[in-house]
């Protein structure tokens, strides 16, 4: 049961209840990802909107996400139809103009959520991770300052409070949430949520 529960949450809807949680002012610009479990009407997703990243229900480090703006509806429907029969669906979101990846550290003991600090990490345009920046937390919540100058202590009380509905009631742990700094300093306050030891709180402890 408590197996279930952990797969559960494990799940990258998660991110996507996550997000349509946080107060709409947190995430201008940031649409809320699409679950589908029919593989053909994703295909038609894909074929109207192209420029997506596609991702599996489980993985991590940037395993099992596929980045559609360059590759044909041949590459792309047998993906699709693989990923909807082995995990039962798919996410879909759109590809944004990115400029930083980053991310919130917490550990999660008797349904309450604890920040531990920031982490910048380094990603490849497909969204593989390649690693992390080590610093101070001084030096490191500059780096996202110069990117995004409205970026603030907000977004880690909007994401506890989440942490503490959605996630503290059935997990233990430590947990990572992964961001995102686009366009013009937009910010994304919910790319991933990972119920696991990340590298980035490896850096900071």
């Amino acid at each position: 049961e408590a197996l279930d529960r952990l797969r559960r949450l494990s799940h990258r809807r998660t991110a996507a209840r996550a997000l349509s949680v946080l107060d709409t002012s947190l995430r201008t610009g940031v649409e809320i990802p699409v679950e589908m479990s029919d593989a053909d009407e994703a295909v038609r997703y894909y074929i109207t909107h192209k420029n997506l990243f596609i991702k599996a229900p489980w993985s991590s480090s940037g395993r099992g996400v596929l980045r559609t703006d360059d590759l044909e509806l041949r590459h792309v429907e047998p993906w699709i139809r693989g990923i909807v029969r082995s995990q039962g669906s798919v996410m879909l979101e759109p590809v944004y103009d990115r400029k930083l990846d980053f991310a919130t550290e917490w550990e999660i003991h008797h349904g309450v959520a604890s920040f531990l600090g920031f982490s910048v990490f380094e990603t490849s345009r497909r969204g593989k991770y390649h690693g992390n920046v080590t610093g101070s937390q001084t030096m490191l919540m500059q780096m996202i300052m110069d990117r995004a100058p409205k970026f603030d202590m907000r977004y880690v009380y909007a994401q506890k409070r989440m942490l503490e509905a959605l996630i503290g009631p059935d997990y233990v742990g430590p947990a990572g949430i992964d961001m995102m700094v686009f366009g013009e300093g937009r910010i994304h306050p919910c790319v991933e949520i990972n119920l696991r030891k990340t590298m980035g709180l490896i850096c900071i402890v």
